[in-house]
């Protein structure tokens, strides 16, 4: 009787093994879903945290250098056709030099889609920035990839005051598994992807 109990508990452990290894088998691909899931977002949470900043100091540096700032007029004063945001022989172009810096770090380029400057291997962003002195109207420049529709939400400027605009869309790199997008796309595969997503964002601050 002693012999045969054992036996039979030792075919329960066998089973009660198998069925643990058949649910971890089964639940393993949910598993690792879950966790390039947490990893992408997690990404994301830090993209918009960096695109924040980027506006935020952009509108700041615009509202000390407004209105008048002799080195850096608010129009490109050589008429350049394809502004240069790296030449920084306006405002405009020291606005997205200040927003490039901060958006660098995840893999994006306040850069000409295709013209100089534009890695291949950098998702691009495109800044447009409006400002108004007094009572005048409101004055706009765009850097950056000028396909990206970016149009700033929110109520009309007030007097003296400027907006700085950041867009750009997750995924845009032509080689995403180098530095390329600012979000991994590591859900594409299971049917969720950040492809043709577009994140805006825009900071206000009062011209000094």
């Amino acid at each position: 009787m002693s012999v045969r109990s054992t036996a039979a508990r030792a075919k329960d452990n066998r089973q009660r093994r198998g069925v643990i290894t058949l649910e971890l088998i089964l639940a393993m691909p949910l598993l690792f879903i879950l966790t390039l899931a947490v990893f992408e977002f997690a990404m994301l949470a830090l993209v918009q945290q960096a695109a924040t900043t980027a506006t935020i100091e952009g509108a700041r540096e615009g509202a000390k250098i407004f209105p008048g700032f002799p080195p850096f007029p608010f129009t490109d004063p050589d008429g350049e056709p394809s502004p240069d945001p790296t030449d920084l022989d306006d405002s405009a172009d020291y606005i997205a030099d200040v927003v490039d810096t901060y958006l660098g770090v995840h893999c994006l380029e306040v850069a000409p889609a295709g013209g100089a400057g534009d890695d291949p291997n950098r998702a691009n962003a495109r800044v447009v920035i409006e400002r108004r002195v007094g009572a005048g109207p409101v004055e706009t420049a765009s850097r950056g990839d000028d396909s990206i529709d970016c149009n700033a939400a929110g109520p009309p400027l007030n007097p003296d005051e400027i907006r700085v605009t950041v867009c750009f869309v997750l995924v845009d790199a032509a080689d995403p598994s180098g530095c390329g997008n600012p979000v991994p796309d590591w859900l594409a595969p299971f049917g969720f992807s950040f492809d043709g997503c577009r994140f805006e964002l825009s900071s206000r601050a009062n011209l000094e």
